[in-house]
């Protein structure tokens, strides 16, 4: 076994590493994101007027929360050109699944919706609950223009529990368990002297 010197083995190692850093992606050549779900693909420009961009509210908001809230934007459809241009505002969707692809922790989302609510930049027209394809849906607000004015009227996001999930739920659950048990058989036991043929007694 041929020894190398120090100077080698850093040359090697070195070599290695360069190896390891090696772009994915030859230069000029275009660039696929392979993992980017199309379904969450938007073509759409976000127009953000500058009053809301100057706000108290829009100031109050977290990066993830301005990145929710420009989705919201994006999501909107019109009719018309320029100034005859009619927005249509209401019945968006915006899932958990949706808010993960625009690198949206699942745990934070809830907390966002409930801020974007709470001070007027959506409302909520919808609760969607635990069944198939029950999304919220949501409606783009302006009671954000009063936020931080005596003018403005706090609200907060009422938290529901998913059918079977509530209090009311629970109690049945447990009234019925209950029953159950007092519809058992009494416990069998083994009498001493007939445990040697396995006959039992009530």
């Amino acid at each position: 076994m041929n020894k190398q010197t120090l100077d080698e083995r850093l040359e090697v190692f070195k070599n290695q590493i360069l190896d390891i850093k090696k772009p994915q992606y030859n230069i000029g050549e275009p660039i696929h994101d392979k993992t980017k779900n199309k379904d969450f693909i938007l073509k759409r420009d976000i127009l953000l007027d500058w009053q809301m961009a100057d706000s108290e509210a829009f100031k109050s908001l977290s990066a993830n929360a301005i990145r929710a809230l420009l989705r919201f934007l994006q999501k909107r459809t019109w009719k018309g050109k320029g100034k005859n241009r009619i927005w249509k505002t209401t019945g968006l969707v915006f899932t958990y699944a949706e808010a993960k692809e625009l690198g949206i922790k699942t745990s934070s989302f809830h907390g966002i919706i409930k801020k974007l609510y709470e001070i007027g930049f959506i409302e909520i027209e919808h609760q969607g609950g635990g069944l198939a394809k029950d999304f919220s849906r949501y409606a783009l607000s302006e009671r954000w223009k009063t936020y931080g004015t005596p003018h403005f009227k706090p609200v907060t996001k009422k938290r529901i529990c998913r059918t079977g999930f509530d209090v009311h739920s629970r109690k049945q659950l447990k009234q019925v368990t209950r029953n159950r048990n007092y519809q058992l058989r009494k416990t069998v036991t083994i009498d001493e002297s007939a445990s040697g043929q396995g006959i039992g007694k009530l």
